[in-house]
């Protein structure tokens, strides 16, 4: 098994380097990226009335 390497004094020399020490020292945190892009809504429920406008889009 993979065991964080560690210990006291100069053999903890670089503990505070790595994948366990950044696990360690930060905090998850989930954010939304929200699109800059306009959006329509046509994805969005409800949806009756929305088709005619689709329909109308790749009709032409």
């Amino acid at each position: 098994p993979k065991l964080p390497f560690g210990g006291v004094g100069a053999s903890g020399m670089g503990r505070y380097h790595g994948k366990y020490s950044f696990d360690t020292f930060t905090h998850e945190k989930s954010y939304i990226f929200k699109s800059t892009r306009l959006e329509s809504g046509v994805h969005l429920p409800p949806y009756k009335g929305k088709f005619k406008c689709i329909k109308a889009f790749f009709k032409n």
